[in-house]
């Protein structure tokens, strides 16, 4: 990540503002912890980069430091008046708002701004069903919220994909995501958009070859914060293969946080070879768990992406993910890992079975996974495609 190609050279110096809806710290480490990696990233390619957390709640603006990057946070005001203060080269924004928009557009009006869209920020109020439908109250609670922030919201993007008052350009993940969700919600087709996936640290998360007997080794790091994570998939499929002859042959390790979390894992507690462990991993922690592993069982109802999946296919852990979504851009069915169908624990214990019975499988799509990530979706990679980007101007 040290490295800055020949083309970049004449750019060190140049001033990015990121400014972020949220960011890591050492209390809160899995908080977009992939726009740090990003900012690390530009960093080390010789930027000068200043991070603002825009946290509407704060009473004054303050800053801390977290992984060698200085942070300043504040809420409207104190950002209105640090926009209207300072000058930056690109404008680097991620989980876009009005309040992040408008003072670049009243004090900067020929900034030039790279607009990330990653996921709930651009989605209509109907892509989250999987979130409101446990009670006739979250129903009705979801669809009067529509009305205010789901509506508003939508009509914002309406008019910041088609504005000519800012030069703009938009980032989406992938292109699942900008075809069947953004621009579909929207009713627009984006014209200055680029694709480009999350960025996989593929130095944190290196590829040690894996035993075939670590397929009995299945691992499950996700947050409990939404039933986005299908969290409860995997809790049946556990349940599916504790019927299984070889069911003791297997060890399950489950990490996470967040408030479904001790419902959610009840039904396994008293697995004898289920671990589960109730906290978050920074990302040493996790690439360590990656190599006593084998497979990481990650089912979902919704990803732009899913980057701790491809974190972990980096160090080549089989995935047993979900055909939903962008997760078949990111995944080849039986070559680069395995899909369950949609809302099935039978299909993921199915292809949890497979594993067991089929060491070679395993070991195929170990070595081909951990491959295809670093010829994709390495640091460098992406790095190069954001930068030409950044360069465009």
């Amino acid at each position: 990540m040290s490295r800055i190609p020949p083309h970049q050279v004449s750019l060190i110096g140049k001033h990015l503002l990121v400014v972020a809806n949220a960011y890591p710290s050492d209390s809160a480490i899995y908080r977009n912890g992939f726009i740090h990696r990003r900012v690390k990233a530009y960093q080390a390619a010789g930027y000068t980069v200043t991070v603002y957390y825009l946290h509407p709640p704060a009473k004054t603006q303050s800053s801390y430091e977290y992984d060698g990057v200085i942070m300043l946070l504040g809420n409207e005001l104190t950002y209105a008046r640090f926009i209207s203060m300072t000058n930056y080269d690109e404008y680097l924004i991620h989980f876009v708002s009005p309040a992040m928009v408008e003072p670049i557009r009243k004090y900067q009006p020929r900034a030039r701004l790279i607009i990330w869209i990653h996921g709930f920020e651009a989605v209509a109020w109907h892509r989250r069903w999987f979130n409101f439908i446990q009670s006739p109250k979250s129903i009705r609670d979801t669809v009067a919220r529509r009305r205010g922030h789901y509506d508003t919201q939508i009509r914002f993007l309406q008019w910041l994909y088609t504005t000519d008052e800012l030069d703009i350009v938009f980032i989406q993940v992938s292109e699942w995501f900008q075809k069947n969700v953004v621009e579909p919600d929207a009713g627009i087709t984006i014209p200055r958009s680029r694709v480009i996936p999350n960025m996989i640290d593929t130095e944190v998360f290196d590829y040690v070859p894996k035993p075939p007997e670590q397929r009995f080794r299945i691992l499950s790091i996700r947050p409990y914060a939404s039933r986005k994570y299908a969290n409860d998939q995997t809790v049946q499929a556990i349940r599916l293969l504790s019927e299984k002859p070889y069911f003791k042959k297997l060890t399950f390790t489950l990490f996470g946080q967040g408030p479904l979390f001790d419902d959610t894992v009840a039904a396994v507690s008293h697995y004898g070879n289920v671990h589960i462990t109730k906290e978050f991993l920074t990302q040493e922690e996790i690439a360590e768990q990656h190599k006593s592993h084998g497979v990481f069982v990650c089912p979902t109802r919704f990803d732009s992406q899913g980057v701790s999946m491809c974190e972990a296919m980096s160090s080549g852990l089989v995935p047993v993910s979900s055909d939903v979504a962008a997760i078949p851009e990111f995944v080849s069915h039986g070559e680069t890992g395995l899909l369950a169908r949609p809302e099935s624990a039978e299909d993921i214990a199915f292809w949890i079975e497979r594993l067991y019975y089929n060491p070679d499988l395993f070991s195929r799509i170990s070595n081909s996974i951990q491959q295809h990530v670093r010829s994709t979706l390495s640091t460098n990679v992406i790095l190069d495609q954001e930068l030409e980007v950044i360069e465009a101007r």
